[in-house]
């Protein structure tokens, strides 16, 4: 009896040390970032069942395709657009600074790059306004995702919008993700189906690690965009909700952006939604089908080219997500982190930031002030604490607020209620409007889709939409920061430690 005992727990000392030893081969050999890799390697070994648990939920870096997509898609849809608008068969001549930039999204993220016809930054009841007009008038097809759309008067709007169209015969695809838009009912988009439009969930709520083993609960497509009859474009930070129109439900103002493209730009938002479409149902949507175009049949991966003929602001649509790898192979899920940085290091004369949720990594942090140190005009704009729809992340953000203000970065707070845009001025001729927030979740987990311009006019455009929103904001001075008390700076300092969590 004694010598089963010893060997049964000689066995249970050998499977936990094997466990270990497994357990720390599996997360340094996902390269994270130091001390995530000890603080994931200490929860395996301390707390075995837990850990593993939380590991398979929200621990691994990669997010796969199931078997079937990936058979079915010999070539990504946003590398198969780079093939067919890459920075060569590009007209204009580019400037060094916005040559690196192109070529930099392009090696992380085969980010297409094409010329629109026209842009427009919209406003939020604006960009609703284009938004319903632009359903009400589809021909052909309509392609639309969100990470959030409500139950309310808005979400209802635009569901009968997209109901009407299909029952007109116009092919409609909508997909939004489930954890963004947790409270909202399936019956809810019932009407849609009902007229032979198609709606699918992003991550359908469920213990993916059991059914689809390298899914992950909080890789969550937080992306924004339209696309009608595959010439008209719209994204941003909008999403489908009665705040998003302009007026949160307390009445305050909630200030996003959405800008609107036409032209051959359309292509590589189009791509992006084709591949999340698959991801979500396995079902590959060809680009050029439900068109009236002479090619219409032929798959994208068939044609070997598509000859550029807007000859408007030129404009590289960047996604960005846990599934990307560069054409290496190796894990690239920061590519709008990484040009982000490089813009940021890029500037000579400004970089104006607006975000609502700025928790920024090292890298990030560090760019930032070393342009303020080098006499770049560094501006942020972000929500003031007590407007801001988690207030968690407010905390969080003010504990960065010391370091940048002591390099010269000026920090101004939204004063009118919530600002939710997210966009970027660097110097002249940069301009980028996108759904990616200024924190890790969006740097480093979501997918995500962000727009950049490398135009003068958009950017000065951009420009003015940045003064107007500087001029509702407070800015924040060194002396502001020291008369805060101790228990919220304590606030603070526990709120930046849970960021990553953010």
């Amino acid at each position: 009896m004694i010598e089963s005992s010893q060997q049964l727990i000689l066995a249970v000392e050998i499977s936990l040390l094997a466990y270990g030893v497994f357990a720390g081969i599996t997360i340094v050999l996902e390269r994270r970032r130091p001390a995530a890799t000890l603080a994931w390697i200490l929860i395996l070994v301390l707390v075995p069942v837990v850990g593993l648990v939380a590991y398979l939920l929200i621990g691994r870096r990669k997010a796969r395709r199931s078997r079937r997509s990936r058979r079915r898609l010999r070539l990504r849809p946003t590398e198969a657009t780079a093939e067919i608008a890459n920075l060569e068969a590009s007209p204009v001549a580019v400037t060094p600074q916005v040559r690196g930039l192109l070529h930099l999204a392009l090696a992380h993220s085969a980010a297409p790059i094409r010329h629109a016809d026209a842009v427009e930054i919209l406003r939020p009841r604006p960009a609703f306004e284009a938004i319903e007009h632009a359903i009400a008038a589809a021909q052909h097809r309509i392609h639309l995702q969100f990470y959030i759309w409500r139950d309310d008067a808005t979400g209802r709007r635009l569901i009968e919008l997209l109901t009407e169209r299909a029952a007109a015969g116009v092919k409609v695809r909508l997909l939004y993700d489930d954890i963004g838009s947790i409270g909202t009912p399936l019956r809810h988009f019932e009407p849609l189906r009902a007229a032979g439009g198609e709606v699918a969930r992003f991550g359908p709520l469920r213990l993916r690690f059991i059914a689809r083993p390298s899914g992950r609960l909080d890789f969550r497509n937080h992306r924004k965009l339209l696309c009608i009859d595959g010439e008209l474009g719209f994204t941003g930070g909008l999403n489908v909700g009665d705040e998003y129109r302009g007026a949160s439900r307390s009445g305050r103002v909630w200030n996003d952006l959405f800008v609107r493209l036409t032209g051959d730009a359309v292509l590589g938002l189009e791509a992006v939604f084709v591949e999340d479409w698959l991801t979500a149902t396995d079902q590959l949507v060809e680009l050029y089908a439900d068109l009236p175009r002479r090619d219409a049949g032929m798959s994208m991966l068939e044609r070997p080219s598509t000859p550029i003929t807007s000859t408007g602001p030129l404009v590289q649509i960047i996604p960005s997500g846990p599934d990307q790898t560069r054409r290496r192979g190796e894990n690239n899920a920061s590519v709008i982190a990484a040009t982000f940085v490089a813009a940021i290091g890029t500037a000579l004369e400004r970089v104006w930031i607006v975000t609502p949720y700025f928790i920024p990594d090292e890298p990030l942090s560090l760019i930032l002030q070393t342009a303020a140190m080098r006499g770049v005009d560094v501006k942020i704009l972000v929500p003031n604490p007590i407007d801001n729809d988690i207030r968690l992340v407010a905390w969080a953000a003010r504990s960065y607020y010391d370091e940048l203000l002591a390099a010269g970065c000026e920090i101004h707070e939204y004063r009118p209620g919530m600002i939710h845009a997210k966009y970027m001025v660097v110097d002249d001729s940069v301009a980028m409007i996108g759904s990616a927030n200024m924190d890790v979740r969006s740097l480093y987990l979501n997918y995500e889709v962000t727009a950049m311009f490398y135009d003068d006019a958009v950017t000065r455009a951009l420009a003015q939409v940045f003064v107007a929103d500087l001029a509702d904001g407070c800015r924040v001075h060194a002396s502001d920061r020291e008369r805060v008390p101790l228990r919220w700076r304590l606030a603070e300092g526990f709120a930046r430690i849970l960021s990553p969590l953010l």
